[in-house]
């Protein structure tokens, strides 16, 4: 392990091997009965089957701990995890704190889902994305998110030294279409979107970030964060998914193996 210094906590430690996207994920995807079982990566440069994971020597060992223990476990306790989404299984036999034509809404208080840690698993990825240029399995690097004014409240709040940051907005929804389910995609910034937008697909639970100061109350009420139902949402997420998948397609190529 080498020593340098931690991102997070901003001591000089022992680093350990840190994981921008859980390598859980990679596992729940992998499909034994495949000829080829390892998940297909769609990258902005190239599209192939693997299981090479995207790590680096980021975090010192407290730091990990700190992630795992306050959002990591609890998201991977409640995604598809290669035979059934619990999160989707809960939901469905759970009361409805809202109505809506197009989508339903929950109280994570209510059904036993602690969404705070949801929210702080969100911003965890995010701020992984901002801090460092992680080498991809296929020779690029992911593109630095620039979290502009958030950058050091996210880190503080990562960190446990302060509360939620007031200027940041977590969205959960839980997907019910297949697709979504089965796939995750890391941080990337919504187009055309009325203030900064970073969505994020973690295997049926896809995530919104808002970033901004003048959010009407009503946006802030669909924090899972902050709200005080501790709000989760339910709908079909596949033309987002579709859309999300389809800016990458417009770059990447297929594998020599996948044609």
């Amino acid at each position: 392990m080498p020593e340098g210094v931690c991102k997070l906590c901003l001591k000089t430690k022992d680093l350990q091997k840190s994981h921008f996207i859980p390598k859980a994920m990679y596992r729940y995807l992998r499909d034994s009965s495949s000829r080829d079982p390892n998940p297909v990566v769609v990258g902005r440069d190239v599209t192939a089957t693997t299981s090479k994971q995207i790590t680096d020597y980021v975090l010192c060992a407290e730091c990990e701990d700190l992630f795992n223990k306050h959002g990591e476990s609890e998201v991977l306790r409640w995604v598809w995890n290669g035979k059934r989404f619990p999160l989707g299984e809960r939901l469905a036999v759970a009361h409805q704190h809202y109505t809506f034509s197009n989508f339903l809404a929950f109280s994570g208080t209510a059904i036993g889902v602690d969404t705070e840690k949801f929210a702080y698993f969100a911003l965890s990825v995010l701020w992984r994305a901002s801090v460092h240029e992680w080498q991809t399995p296929f020779g690029g690097k992911t593109k630095i998110l620039d979290l502009g004014s958030v950058g050091e409240p996210v880190r503080q709040y990562l960190h446990r030294q302060t509360t939620f940051p007031t200027d940041v907005v977590v969205i959960a929804t839980a997907c019910t279409d297949p697709a979504s389910s089965r796939a995750f995609y890391v941080p990337s910034t919504v187009p055309r979107a009325p203030s900064t937008a970073i969505g994020m697909l973690t295997l049926g639970i896809d995530f919104m970030v808002l970033i901004g100061h003048e959010f009407p109350a009503i946006v802030r009420e669909m924090c899972c964060a902050r709200s005080a139902p501790r709000l989760i949402f339910q709908r079909d997420c596949g033309e987002r998914t579709i859309e999300a998948f389809a800016q990458i397609m417009e770059t990447t190529r297929r594998a020599r193996a996948m044609k």
